[in-house]
């Protein structure tokens, strides 16, 4: 395999999801050590997403492109992402009647399913959902010889989607009795699991005249 940086990068990249996992799993809101967790994990994700834009500018620049990169790559952002809604959608993130702030209760349920994330079991099948049609549809189009690249509207759902985890992540950890952040969290969840829907049918409605002449 090809060493030089880019794909470094990526490897220390695995190493950082590996160990932001671990940390999400941890998480105990009854916990004094939580907050130190979710802050650790809140840095660890930035790092990560700063390795990904340099790892990606570098092979640029500097002609290191690599088949481990091309593969790899894309492969981590997936499952960084993914991975995080998973965790932050699991019972350790639930929330706690005890602690759960007075603004809470002027939210109609259905906005929070009861999580203190704010991150429900149908947004991370969504979001899983559409990780599986855009590659299943980049990939019948590619054999097909017809490049499929990404779109402003894949970057932007990345780029919502990582947002959101590390709001949720930061308001939990720092200030989380504050209504501003506590509207914030709720709205970037939100807004991260539409734009992600949306982004797929983007997708597929770029690829729809390759699956029609082949129907």
């Amino acid at each position: 395999m090809n060493w030089k940086l880019p794909n470094q990068l990526t490897v220390g990249r695995i190493v950082l999801a590996a160990v932001f996992f671990v940390l999400l799993g941890l998480y105990d809101a009854g916990s004094p050590s939580g907050p130190a967790l979710l802050n650790v994990a809140f840095v660890l994700y930035i790092v990560a997403g700063v390795t990904d834009i340099l790892d990606g500018w570098v092979a640029r620049k500097f002609g290191w492109t690599s088949v481990f990169g091309r593969i790899v790559d894309p492969f981590v952002d997936k499952i960084l992402v993914v991975g995080a809604f998973a965790m932050l959608a699991g019972l350790n993130y639930a929330a706690d009647p005890g602690a759960t702030p007075a603004c809470a209760g002027e939210l109609p349920d259905w906005l929070t399913g009861g999580m203190a994330s704010a991150v429900q079991a149908w947004m991370v099948v969504a979001v899983v959902a559409r990780e599986f049609v855009v590659s299943a549809v980049r990939g019948y189009s590619e054999s097909r010889g017809v490049a499929f690249a990404a779109t402003w509207a894949g970057k932007l759902k990345m780029f919502l989607q990582s947002v959101a985890i590390c709001t949720v992540l930061y308001q939990l950890a720092n200030v989380p009795q504050a209504p501003w952040a506590v509207y914030t969290k709720i709205a970037t969840v939100w807004v991260a699991v539409v734009v992600t829907v949306l982004s797929g049918f983007i997708y597929v409605g770029r690829a729809r005249n390759l699956l029609r002449s082949d129907a």
